[in-house]
């Protein structure tokens, strides 16, 4: 089974690496002074003690130096990653060189020569454990610190198993340091990524809200827009209720542009003006109220109406009469319609329906458009326009 590929470490890992070696540096400057009074202790049993002060002096110049490089990385100067890198590098080559001091003092050490080199090399070891999460550090520092303790235990040129074990040791932080290192750089390229897609997903956001507000901002100008419009038709509507006669041709008139402008507004198509037809229309419905109702709507819209109660009637006043629609509350008087020959067989039919049952029956017998009951102005002027639109009336007469 294939293992899952590892993201690539970019330029963010270099970051990131010396992000994390400097917040470890603090610890390193505990270590070694833990480890310091442990050199002291196997340095007092040495042959050239004197010389211990030396390497104290050179001690306390190295940590001071660190110090001084782990107050730098907390400065603004420290965001330049190139010199960063320097100094990071530079601190950890200070401690490489405090432990070859250590070291050259352990080899003339006489007795205890051996257990100084030890302790030297542990102290290198250290080295390596902080150098690990940075690899321009590991491959440079880790070296230095490690090669003064090993050249010292094999300078004799004896085969000593001591020498050999330090070696093998030495070899094994190396290793140990390259794996974590290699499992940091993947996390930071992780890191990376993520980081990469929180700032995809703000600049996300921060589009939808700006988005959001133009939306909004839009809605408010749209709405005050209809506000106007809508108050501008009620003011026309209620000076033309406010009168006994009928509104004005100029009061419609007004109306009907502040509609067209409403129209205009939220995108519709305004209606087209079309020329007024005066249009003779047959009803036929044996319901003297609804026949009145019906009536009364078609010639509020302008149409002249011929109305009977009897389908026979109706088909004779469509064979005889120049008729342009037909109104019919009845499937059989639809279908005895639709069987007169020539031009009143194809008259525009309107079927007057309360049932679906009644609609689908009107539909069936040939109606070409649907109204229902109770009859309105406005449905009825749909349901003309529709069959209109599938047959033309045989009579159009302009009105004067």
């Amino acid at each position: 089974m294939a293992l899952p590929k590892t993201p690539e470490p970019g330029p963010h890992a270099d970051r990131q690496g010396m992000q994390t070696q400097a917040a470890l540096l603090p610890y390193a400057l505990a270590a070694f002074a833990i480890c310091l009074p442990v050199f002291v202790w196997g340095a007092g049993h040495a042959a050239d003690a004197p010389w211990m002060s030396a390497v104290f002096a050179v001690f306390a110049v190295g940590w001071g130096a660190f110090y001084a490089v782990v107050n730098w990385l907390k400065t603004e100067a420290a965001e330049d990653l190139r010199l960063r890198a320097r100094i990071q590098v530079l601190g950890g080559l200070i401690w490489a060189a405090v432990i070859g001091a250590v070291a050259a003092f352990a080899h003339f050490a006489g007795a205890p020569r051996e257990t100084l080199l030890l302790l030297a090399l542990g102290a290198a070891m250290i080295c390596v454990v902080f150098t690990a999460p940075w690899l321009p550090s590991l491959l440079i520092v880790a070296p230095a610190a490690l090669a003064p303790p090993l050249v010292a235990l094999f300078s004799r040129g004896e085969d000593l198993p001591v020498a050999r074990l330090a070696l093998a040791a030495a070899a094994l932080s190396l290793a140990l340091a390259l794996m974590v290192n290699r499992i940091l750089r993947a996390q930071y390229a992780l890191i990376a990524e993520r980081e990469a897609l929180l700032a995809e997903r703000a600049e996300q956001a921060e589009a939808a809200r700006r988005f959001a507000r133009v939306k909004a901002d839009l809605v408010d100008t749209l709405s005050d827009e209809l506000r106007d419009g809508l108050t501008g038709v009620a003011h026309v509507l209620a000076a033309a209720a406010r009168s006994r006669a009928a509104p004005s041709r100029q009061q419609v008139g007004l109306a009907l542009d502040a509609v067209n402008d409403l129209l205009s507004i939220v995108g519709a198509p305004a209606p087209q003006e079309e020329p007024a037809r005066r249009l003779r229309i047959l009803t036929l419905e044996a319901d003297a109220l609804l026949a009145a109702t019906l009536r009364a709507s078609l010639e509020q819209l302008g149409h002249q109406v011929v109305h009977t109660t009897q389908a026979a009637r109706a088909a004779e006043l469509a064979r005889i009469c120049e008729l342009d629609v037909a109104v019919c509350a009845q499937a059989d008087a639809i279908a005895a319609l639709r069987a007169l020959p020539g031009q009143a067989g194809a008259i525009p039919i309107v079927a007057l329906a309360g049932e679906p049952a009644e609609a689908e029956a009107a539909l069936e017998a040939g109606a070409d458009a649907l109204l229902r009951r109770p009859v309105a102005v406005t449905a009825a002027a749909r349901a003309l326009a529709e069959a209109l639109s599938v047959r033309a009336p045989a009579n159009d007469r302009a009105v004067a």
